[in-house]
């Protein structure tokens, strides 16, 4: 009888510290408690609920395996107050600035859990070379289903144009995350696009996050995308380096 006790008792400590280990050393995340990995495509402005004082900085590059181009934006994100953080991001195609972005996201407050967090995100963009705004509104909910399984969602819409031939589009991005260990995360994210033609557009990527230690992490994956073209798929090849202050 007491051996049973002790194996239970053993049994619950081990559940209990799972998530701390394999949440460890992880500079990408979607929420820092609970401790949800970030995807990769459409990444946050620094975890929810992130402290004030947070500083990120991280390039995303995106290379196509049909024609070459690469896509690449480097970012700066700060947490300017608790729950808050701000981003600049400047996307390149090939060598040419294509954008200025400049997004905003904050917290909201969410049910005494250790398993969901979600909060809101708002994106605008400036065309480098022609006077054409644009703008993102998302939801953004995390959950963590069990120790190592979690999963992160967006769910927004999009304005390609104020005025002129602007349309509305309805985005989502989901995400489903497997912490192996507490250096590699495994996950896929799916990014889809409805626009007001009922048209749909989508990208899926595989991934993997490394993370080298609490500062430094290193995202990967190669999938398939219709986002550009929707009659032809094309296969991109994207990584995302992170370091976290």
């Amino acid at each position: 009888m007491k051996c049973d006790v002790c194996v239970k008792s053993v049994i619950a400590m081990i559940t209990g510290l799972l998530p701390l280990l394999c949440q460890a050393n992880d500079a990408a995340l979607s929420s820092e408690q609970p401790a949800i990995p970030e995807p990769m495509l459409f990444d946050l402005v620094r975890p929810l609920a992130s402290p004030k004082g947070e500083l990120e900085v991280n390039n995303l590059a995106e290379h196509s395996l049909r024609n070459g181009d690469i896509n690449w934006a480097p970012e700066l994100e700060y947490a300017f107050a608790d729950g808050y953080a701000v981003e600049i991001e400047l996307p390149f195609e090939n060598s040419s600035l294509s954008t200025y972005k400049l997004a905003l996201q904050g917290t909201l407050d969410s049910p005494a859990s250790d398993r969901m967090i979600h909060g809101w995100q708002v994106i605008t963009k400036r065309k480098a070379h022609e006077n054409v705004y644009s703008a993102d509104a998302l939801y953004l909910h995390g959950y963590r289903m069990a120790p190592r399984w979690s999963t992160f969602n967006m769910l927004g819409i999009r304005r390609t144009e104020f005025g002129g031939d602007g349309r509305n589009v309805i985005l989502s991005n989901n995400s489903l995350f497997y912490n192996y260990s507490s250096q590699l995360v495994l996950g896929v994210e799916v990014n889809n696009e409805l626009d007001h033609h009922m048209k749909w557009r989508y990208r899926v990527m595989p991934q993997f996050h490394y993370n080298f230690d609490k500062n430094r992490t290193l995202q990967f994956g190669v999938g398939p995308s219709r986002l550009s073209d929707e009659m032809r798929t094309e296969w991109i090849a994207s990584w995302r380096l992170i370091y976290a202050f």
